[in-house]
């Protein structure tokens, strides 16, 4: 006997309720998915409770709990917010080219930005995600209609395209008019521009930190530029 199946004809399908989503960005010039914007982190992350799909290296899936940490972000000329999620209660890290897919977001993020995890330590994340940090990224854009049909765009992290701020990008950035010029044309030494420095960034618990504080301090592009050298040969060591 032939089992009888049921077929979509005349199927009536149930219609989810959209729900109120809060508009944070209501009233803001909105963003795009092609232009790199400069990001400040507007707090430590909070972590939240979920579920992931899990896909192992033989192709099979599987539902697992996670733990989230929730990063909120905001754009420096329209104040929008800009939200990450990353993945913390297990770190995954790549041990070869063709098991990148597989490291963790997060890792790939602090890659990004020029301050990666110590492969096989618990990282303590009060040193990595430091409340008003900064660097460049494009966002992904995505839009919701709530039930009074009224549309909620919300901005995510895009994080293959995340980059650490240069020298460059602060030039001038908030900064008060230019300093008197100097009685002597002679370039300072690299080395009194390292040591000078090393003085702003005193107590700096990692390269982030430190670029946050010359930038506060106001100091030159040289300054900088020689710290940023020293660092790139390993010649910093941190906390400073």
């Amino acid at each position: 006997m032939t089992e009888n199946q049921r077929t979509l004809s005349g199927y009536k399908s149930a219609i989810h309720e959209p729900e109120d989503f809060e508009n944070v960005n209501e009233g803001k010039p909105l963003l795009d998915d092609i232009t790199e914007y400069v990001l400040k982190l507007m707090g430590s992350p909070r972590v939240i409770n979920g579920t992931a799909t899990k896909k192992k290296k033989d192709g099979s899936e599987t539902k697992i709990d996670v733990e989230r940490a929730v990063c909120e972000f905001e754009e420096k000329l329209t104040q929008n917010k800009v939200v990450a999620f990353f993945r913390v209660d297990s770190l995954n890290f790549a041990q070869s080219p063709d098991e990148e897919q597989f490291e963790s977001g997060v890792i790939k993020f602090f890659k990004k930005i020029k301050h990666p995890l110590v492969e096989g330590v618990a990282p303590d994340w009060d040193k990595y995600f430091i409340p008003g940090m900064r660097f460049r990224s494009r966002v992904v854009v995505k839009t919701k209609v709530d039930k009074d049909k009224n549309v909620i765009t919300s901005y995510y992290l895009d994080v293959p395209t995340v980059r650490p701020l240069l020298p460059s990008d602060k030039a001038g950035e908030d900064f008060a008019p230019s300093e008197p010029a100097q009685t002597s044309t002679a370039a300072p030494a690299p080395s009194a521009l390292l040591a000078n420095a090393k003085l702003v960034v005193h107590g700096a618990a990692n390269m982030t930190d430190a670029l946050q504080r010359l930038a506060d301090a106001k100091v030159t592009d040289e300054v900088i530029a020689a710290f940023v050298q020293a660092n790139g040969k390993g010649q910093i060591t941190y906390p400073i």
